[in-house]
């Protein structure tokens, strides 16, 4: 007998339900190793000054893998999480293990496409393939009507297509049982590990996003808010509901890393049972979770076009530096900009329509390179997806078309819109006494 060995190398995609490889290592591996690297490279400090990953998302992060690893050992196997580069720890391990093959999520878009090129040259020499496989989206790119190269370059024509064409896929259901874990692989705990990179300290009570990572807290919260419309149809006579709430966004910190599926929301919601409300909540479920799609496919689709985007200019001028620091602690004296980025800054979280905003204030009215907003924006937010951050900027300094919302937004009229009575401002500023700055002001 072949006792064939493998390794899945967990990235974003930290969950085992609806999950292709290892629906597929289940079946066809006598030994398989999952693992994930805590890469140090993701919680350097940046020139900018704060780190590459905030201590909000490693929190998340930690408690994804704590609970990815409950549920591979419930299923005979275990999870190993090293502190290392991925192309240096996977190729000892593949040799220590007799490996023969390595499986990994496929990204797309900036360092995590560099990672898995360095990683597939130091496995060559060793005759180990890296096999890539695609899990994070609710469209899969095998069912798209037309390949990624001819992807529509305006959203409305993508979701046309996609929703013109076959059912979406069903998601698939977790392996019941995983191969073999590897005798005597052991590694540090979590707890060690969070230690030993200087990260304990940073997860205060005071800091408590309100949301806990994993995939187990993601599909409770999925069933809860079916449960919760449902008994609000009861109530309702007319059925209208709120299909707003159904929004992803409310889901957005799972699908982000992987700890929720998008089909499995998608189909949950659907096929709910809500009767009237199931095609309207699914529809504003599928919205968001197809233009999660297109960003991805786009950033696909341009490739090595988009490799300038990463490059950060320096903070050199003092004055530069001074706006930049006043809007990344929302400090500017717009108050409803300066809202949306307290609240990123103290849960991890605000609203798409929020990093637009203040994406656009930073850009058009404080006059920043977008790059630095960009970053911040990769740092904090639970819920960053590259591809949707990319979009998002590209957007605002006129180089995309994908939200539909204008390039620049005027804060004094959106807040008249969206806030008039000032609850969302004194929510996260308190009473605000300052008159708010009309457009083109400036808050340095």
């Amino acid at each position: 007998m072949n006792h064939r060995r493998a390794i899945i190398w967990f990235r974003n995609d930290l969950r085992l339900h609806d999950h292709e490889a290892l629906g597929l290592l289940a079946n066809t591996v006598d030994v398989l190793a999952p693992v994930y690297c805590l890469d140090p490279r993701q919680f350097e400090i940046q020139p900018l000054g704060f780190p590459r990953l905030g201590p909000l998302r490693a929190r998340f992060l930690i408690e994804c893998l704590e609970d990815l690893r409950i549920g591979l050992e419930a299923r005979g196997s275990g999870l190993y999480v090293a502190l290392g580069e991925p192309e240096k720890v996977i190729p000892r391990l593949a040799q220590t293990l007799g490996a023969q093959v390595v499986f990994a999520e496929r990204e797309v878009f900036g360092e995590g496409v560099r990672v898995e090129r360095r990683l597939a040259a130091a496995l060559e020499p060793l005759g180990v393939p890296l096999r890539g496989y695609w899990v994070n989206t609710l469209a899969h790119p095998s069912d798209l009507p037309f390949p990624v190269a001819n992807l529509p370059e305006q959203f409305d024509q993508f979701r046309e297509a996609v929703l013109a064409g076959d059912e979406l896929r069903a998601p698939l259901p977790p392996p019941q049982r995983l191969p073999a874990y590897p005798a005597g692989l052991n590694a540090p705990t979590l707890a060690t590990l969070t230690q030993a990179m200087g990260l304990a300290a940073e997860f205060a009570p005071d800091q408590d996003s309100g949301c806990k990572g994993g995939a187990t807290v993601a599909l409770a919260r999925v069933r809860e808010f079916v449960q919760g419309r449902r008994v609000s149809l009861d109530t309702l006579r007319g059925g209208a509901g709120e299909p707003d709430a159904a929004r992803a966004d409310r889901f957005a910190p799972w699908l982000a890393r992987g700890a929720l599926s998008p089909r499995r929301l998608y189909q949950y919601i659907r096929y709910s049972g809500l009767a009237a409300w199931a095609g309207e909540l699914a529809a504003g479920v599928v919205e968001d979770l197809l233009r999660r799609d297109f960003c991805r496919f786009l950033a696909l689709k341009r490739g090595g076009r988009l490799a300038r985007s990463e490059r950060i200019p320096a903070l050199e001028d003092a004055g530069a530096r001074t706006r930049f620091e006043r809007w990344r602690r929302g400090e500017t004296g717009e108050p409803y900009v300066d809202a949306h980025l307290r609240e990123l800054a103290m849960t991890g979280r605000t609203s798409a329509f929020g990093r637009r905003l203040a994406a656009s204030y930073l850009v058009h009215d404080l006059g920043l390179d977008w790059r630095w907003g960009a970053a911040w924006f990769a740092s904090r937010p639970l819920d960053d997806d590259p591809c949707v951050n990319l979009a998002n900027w590209m957007e605002v300094i006129g180089q995309w078309r994908v939200f539909d919302w204008p390039a620049r937004l005027d804060p004094a009229e959106q807040a008249a819109r969206r806030d008039p009575d000032g609850a969302y401002v004194n929510r996260w500023l308190g009473s605000v006494s300052a008159p708010v700055r009309r457009a083109g002001q400036s808050g340095a």
